[in-house]
């Protein structure tokens, strides 16, 4: 039995008796009924257990009926139900005023029913109760099961859930996030215990009851589920229907997250649009970006921009199912299948970040490796050949934007100089991009002063020791990189930029020599 001592009192022919003191703990549940007249009942009563009696035992001895109170509300009884009229014409008023202090429900039973009756009468009434909470459970569940087997992409997983259970609850995922909250528990009150352990729990928050329950996936923890109900407390069949959902939830929470994400970013790609048009201003765009997840912005990452012109691009729908399948793609293509990025459109251009963890090291061999394997990808997703533009490392949220500028201009300045192809990095034209605005008599001056004594000789000459060198330059001063790259031997390398070293009267050991020749070649390029 699960009822309170009010309830019961609404239930005929209970409901003909009435409380004559201890009117405090109506609220207290009922478990089961004893009937017993025994002076040491108490020592058989059980916690929840009412009592009724004809106060035979107690007759004629209000110290009697006074003791008999202490002892059932020390075994945490609900109450004590009593017929008047045999043994007692009335209740002394001490014993009133005792069941008072102690808000022990004490009840005036009709005299001419029967326990039988005042028994049956609510065993049936609980048996109704509990017969139209099973139906309710089982519309419950049968709803569960119709959302779990309609479920997509476009469904509205938290809140067609909420509608279903009819209680408040929230949804954590793994690190810590919020992913979603109805409840009147604010997000710094509802994690302010974490790191939680991953366990079922019921606890109290701000008063009310939560049930902690953790979201698994094939024993992988994604994340946790808190129920805020009242009947929390009594009712394991409440129990079930929430670790059900919980089942449905984790099943679905990649899912969920994805569609988050994919939401934010593209939410993220049309405040960039409007701040490059001016309708927005950084700030604003900053504080949509600051939604990303996790960590994001903790660690070093990359930004690149994709051109996508070719493609009809126009439907909300059709960016999020291109994003959805590239993010689908990089889980199966390493090195990119561990990384975290998020990918957005401004102006029918793909602009993506992906995170650079620090176990592979932000240098630009780990750049190049990342950046091609993704373009490449691109590329096998696209039926074409695109030209990606990657920018130089980025630390911070507030760099975001600096990094899709460098993008837009190694865009400019690959068409400039004719670049064609498909990873185009900032960091190789950047002293270009530094130098642009240097007048061009300079640069000429400059140029032909430096390089004349080169420049006297053949042009086959002349263009294979300036490929030398640049590819020199390219490779970071690498002889056997820059060897690969020319298909020669390092020996002929080595021998080309000593004979560049003679004729230019520099030692390219130096490092203001080696500087002197690159601003040469970045001054010829840029004429």
């Amino acid at each position: 039995m699960n009822i309170t001592v009010q309830e019961a009192m609404t239930i005929y022919p209970l409901s003909e008796g009435k409380i004559v003191a201890g009117a405090g703990g109506i609220s207290r549940m009922i478990s089961a009924l004893n009937l017993m007249d025994a002076p040491d009942i108490y020592n058989w009563m059980k916690q929840g257990e009412l009592l009724l009696t004809t106060g035979y035992a107690m007759k004629d001895s209000s110290e009697l009926f006074v003791e008999l109170l202490h002892n059932l509300n020390e075994r945490g009884s609900a109450g004590l139900g009593i017929k008047l009229g045999r043994y007692w014409k009335e209740i002394p008023s001490t014993v009133l005023k005792e069941a008072d202090r102690l808000n022990f429900p004490l009840i005036e039973l009709p005299f001419e029913i029967t326990f039988s009756e005042q028994i049956t009468a609510l065993f049936g009434a609980q048996f109704e109760r509990n017969t139209k909470k099973l139906n309710q459970v089982l519309d419950i569940q049968k709803q569960l099961v119709d959302f779990a087997l309609q479920a997509n992409e476009r469904s509205n997983y938290f809140e067609e859930i909420q509608a279903i259970l009819q209680c408040p609850f929230a949804v954590v995922d793994v690190l810590g996030n919020l992913l979603y909250n109805a409840t009147s528990v604010s997000q710094k009150e509802l994690l302010s215990q974490w790191p939680w352990q991953p366990e079922y729990r019921l606890s109290r928050m701000l008063g009310q009851l939560t049930y902690h329950i953790p979201l698994w996936k094939n024993s992988q923890l994604l994340g946790y589920f808190l129920v805020m109900s009242s009947s929390l407390r009594n009712s394991s069949s409440d129990k079930g229907v929430y670790h059900q959902a919980a089942v449905i939830l984790s099943y679905h929470l990649e899912e969920i997250q994805l569609h988050q994400t994919l939401t934010i970013d593209l939410r993220l790609g049309e405040a960039i649009e409007r701040y490059l048009q001016g309708s927005l201003s950084l700030d604003e765009v900053e504080e949509r970006a600051k939604r990303l997840s996790g960590d994001f912005w903790k660690g070093a990452y990359l930004c690149i921009v994709t051109p996508l012109n070719e493609m009809s691009l126009h439907e909300q729908v059709q960016k999020k199912v291109f994003i959805r399948q590239l993010q689908d793609a990089m889980k199966d293509a390493p090195p990119l299948t561990e990384l975290t990025s998020h990918h957005m459109f401004v102006h029918s251009k793909l602009f993506s970040l992906i995170q650079i963890p620090d176990k592979l090291g932000a240098n630009f061999t780990t750049i190049k490796r990342i950046a091609g394997s993704y373009s490449q990808l691109l590329r096998f997703l696209l039926n074409g050949s695109p030209s990606s533009y990657i920018s130089s490392i980025k630390r911070t949220l507030e760099n975001f934007m600096v990094g899709y500028e460098e993008c837009m201009e190694t865009q400019r300045l690959s068409e400039q100089f004719a670049i064609d192809e498909p990873d185009i990095y900032f960091s190789n034209l950047e002293f270009t991009y530094l130098l642009r605005h240097v007048p061009a008599a300079v640069m000429k001056a400059y140029t032909n002063t430096l390089l004349q004594p080169l420049l006297q000789k053949d042009e086959e000459y002349i263009t294979e020791m300036l490929r030398t060198i640049g590819s020199y330059f390219e490779h970071n001063g690498l002889i056997n990189e820059t060897a690969k790259d020319l298909f020669i031997h390092r020996n002929t390398v080595l021998y080309r930029l000593e004979k560049i070293g003679e004729l230019l009267h520099l030692d390219l050991k130096n490092p203001n020599d080696l500087l002197r020749i690159k601003l040469a070649l970045l001054f010829k390029q840029l004429l």
